[in-house]
């Protein structure tokens, strides 16, 4: 995925000459203090993110500033949950799901009622009916707000997805629901993911090692020997 990776933001090196290879169908999970830089990660990752050298591979493609459109011609589908859900604010949470399957309906050969049906179905995987999926995501409980983040950035049925921070803030009933998408993501062979979380309970719940990101490092370190200090103290 990282192929000599270095990003600056400022006078802050998050990445450092850094190398990175997730297997086809696997789980990167990435822990570290708050502002190590796990979000511009996620980002890196994700090709959202152009690096200041190296080069960013998923499925062998060069990503870095590439359309989305020139991705989905070879095979690639992303998707994407931002830490905060990232929703357009002038449109309803369906609009929101169905924005992306618009976006590409000419490659997807989809027609509006078939994106509508799939925007509800979406919408309908992670719990969120009506009237909520037609109220704009100002009116939402945060939890479902993140609900609705989570059914657009799968509404693709992506091959290659990110989820920066997927649970935080969320009380017990909506992280359960999300931890449950993450896990059977993670047992899915066709789907590589990049997570960044300092949320002990998921990170137990996936039960994978993880990579700590740490002055620019990205070191892998087993979840039942967080020895270093500020491992530990970025865990809740």
């Amino acid at each position: 995925m990282l192929r000599g990776v270095t990003y600056h933001h400022g006078d802050v090196c998050i990445l450092n000459e850094q190398d990175l290879a997730i297997p086809r169908g696997g789980t990167l999970l990435v822990t570290g203090a708050n502002g190590a830089g796990k979000s511009t990660l996620m980002y890196l990752c994700a090709g959202l993110v152009r690096p200041d050298r190296g080069e960013v591979r998923l499925n062998g493609e060069n990503v870095s500033g590439i359309l989305p459109s020139s991705l989905m011609r070879v095979g690639i589908r992303r998707g994407f949950v931002f830490q905060q859900g990232g929703l357009i604010s002038n449109l309803s949470a369906l609009a929101n799901v169905a924005l992306a399957l618009r976006y590409h309906a000419d490659l997807l050969d989809m027609s509006e009622a078939v994106i509508n049906e799939r925007a509800q179905f979406c919408l309908g995987a992670v719990g969120v009916e009506s009237p909520d999926i037609h109220a704009l995501p100002g009116l939402l409980s945060f939890g479902i707000y993140k609900r609705v983040a989570f059914a657009r950035a799968l509404a693709l049925e992506p091959n290659y997805a990110f989820f920066d921070d997927p649970d935080a803030g969320l009380d017990r009933e909506n992280a359960q629901v999300v931890q449950d998408i993450l896990v059977s993501y993670h047992n899915d062979p066709n789907v590589t993911m990049v997570i960044a979380t300092n949320h002990r309970l998921l990170i137990e719940r996936l039960g994978i090692p993880i990579h700590v990101l740490d002055e620019g490092q990205l070191t892998a370190v087993d979840r039942h020997s967080l020895q270093r200090p500020s491992v530990r103290n970025s865990l809740v």
